[in-house]
């Protein structure tokens, strides 16, 4: 699906293929593209001359991937974190911004992308350069990301409170969810502070959008330590629970290592007296049974006595 819009003085205006004339070269003309067809990206491929990557390397890490610079354009892939219950998504965005053209092309609704757009209209904000679009969307996806570390950050402490009061295995799989988001976010802004700083060496963007740029690019490197801090708590929290939950199996196993002790004596008295030799002293013995209770009672109490003396009970 393609929708075109126009960035005018209301805001963005949608508009058919056939009004595109009117608009071209006055205004920025956006072409957002969401799960195109082939024949879309033809048409967008000889409207401006933008070639679509293939969706396989819409993943790829390396620099040289994500960032593309020619003599007149920019083509740009960035990864949007996307939060839904218990699912950590990353989905890649491509912008290609020529002239007075914008494009993005995406397979799943990215929010800050629906935010700008919103913004945009509520706003009635008019922009003159189509990298102006882009700074914006990202720094609504970093506006985003730091909520996200807000949110993080609390449940962290949360769960930093409740593990000296019960440990469970609950807490474990919410350390480990909170610590896969924490590292899903990090490589995210990673990836933006290097696409930020290859373009804001670029001849194409205007000075007011590095700019803005350059702010982006200092909140992501605050962002990105918060990160490292999250790391680094979730990583003790983990310890400490891990210890208190074997400190606390310690003390079950210490239990009934004890009480066997205790009673160890007991059952070596039964297993001597049950013995059924023919030339047993006390097989005919007339006080041989209580005699025996009388042994098994006496060593456990003592034994028991002893180990409640020594504190291990």
């Amino acid at each position: 699906m393609i929708k075109i819009y126009v960035n005018t003085f209301k805001g963005f205006e949608e508009i058919d293929r056939e009004e595109l004339p009117e608009y071209e070269g006055k205004f920025i003309v956006w072409f957002d593209l969401f799960n195109p067809t082939e024949e879309e990206i033809n048409f967008i491929r000889e409207k401006i001359g933008f070639s679509m990557p293939p969706k396989e390397i819409l993943g790829d890490i390396e620099i040289s991937s994500k960032y593309i610079e020619g003599n007149n354009f920019l083509e740009i892939t960035l990864s949007f974190v996307i939060l839904q219950k218990e699912e950590i998504a990353v989905e890649p965005v491509v912008f290609y911004i020529k002239e007075k053209y914008f494009v993005t092309v995406r397979y799943r609704d990215i929010p800050s992308i629906m935010l700008f757009k919103n913004r945009v209209n509520f706003h009635k904000e008019f922009y003159q350069f189509p990298e102006s679009l882009f700074a914006e969307i990202l720094g609504i996806e970093v506006d985003r990301l730091g909520d996200r570390l807000e949110v993080l950050g609390n449940k962290i402490k949360d769960i930093w409170r409740q593990m000296f009061i019960e440990q469970s295995e609950e807490m474990i799989r919410d350390l480990a969810f909170y610590d896969e988001l924490n590292i899903t976010i990090r490589e995210s802004i990673n990836e933006k502070l290097r696409v930020i700083s290859k373009a804001l060496k670029s001849s194409i963007i205007n000075a007011h959008t590095k700019k803005d740029l350059r702010v982006i690019y200092d909140d992501l490197t605050t962002l990105l330590d918060y990160t490292s801090f999250y790391m680094e708590k979730i990583d003790s929290i983990q310890n400490s629970l891990l210890g208190l939950i074997t400190i606390r199996q310690n003390e079950a196993v210490k239990v009934f290592t004890v009480l066997a002790t205790i009673f160890l004596p007991a059952t070596l008295i039964a297993s001597i007296f049950g013995m059924n030799f023919k030339y047993m002293p006390e097989l005919d013995w007339k006080y041989g049974y209580p005699y025996s209770l009388f042994l098994m009672v006496f060593t456990t109490a003592v034994l028991l006595f002893w180990v409640r003396r020594k504190g291990w009970l």
